[in-house]
């Protein structure tokens, strides 16, 4: 068996959904869960417009980005163990319409301040919901620690896909495509300590 062989994150930044889902399998049978992460994360953040689009056509606009926010960090905190793109899509629309599900619950039943319900019926396993939610802290701080020019290199190229040429030349002042896959290389891999350590204190 071919030892498997992790990617740097501009790597994985260039592969198409078929490929990242190839190398999280890999991955997965070499128990990387580091690799794991950070393929989940670069094939769920390729759907970030389709997460929007989708809860809007459920949710009033000015909630349907948190809402798709939600479903993001709760797909980066759970665990995709298919084979195929289209397992993958189905997968992460499920996630979404249970955040969608929650919004809708949570408001009907329950105060602004309670927690959300715990039954997730047949996705994620016991302590996703308390993973997706460090999750999101933990992309919370990561972006929040760095200055005001990375953070839109992280919203045109991470977030949005636009290609590191066209958010090099978008976000301009030198920036090149080089700087852009480092600048989306440490704010990952930040994501990723912060949420390894178990802790977004100051």
């Amino acid at each position: 068996m071919d030892l498997f062989e992790e990617l740097p994150d501009h790597l994985l930044n260039d592969l198409g959904d078929e490929d990242l889902i190839a190398y999280l399998r890999q991955a997965r049978e070499a128990r990387n869960a580091e690799a794991m992460r950070a393929a989940i994360s670069v094939l769920v953040f390729g759907y970030w417009d389709a997460l929007v689009g989708r809860a809007r056509l459920k949710l009033p606009e000015a909630d349907a980005e948190d809402v798709a926010g939600e479903a993001v960090v709760s797909a980066i905190a759970a665990a995709f163990d298919g084979q195929s793109v289209g397992e993958f899509r189905s997968w992460l629309h499920t996630i979404l319409n249970r955040r969608i599900a929650d919004y809708h619950e949570t408001r009907k039943r329950r105060p602004p301040t309670d927690p959300l319900p715990d039954d997730w019926g047949d996705g994620p396993s016991v302590g996703f919901e308390g993973d997706a939610l460090f999750a999101a802290q933990c992309l919370d701080r990561a972006y929040d620690e760095i200055d005001e020019r990375h953070r839109q290199v992280i919203d045109l190229h991470f977030y949005g896909r636009m290609s590191a040429r066209e958010t090099a030349e978008k976000v301009g002042g030198g920036m090149t495509e080089l700087n852009v896959h480092q600048i989306v290389s440490r704010f990952r891999r930040r994501f990723m300590e912060l949420f390894a350590q178990g802790d977004t204190s100051g």
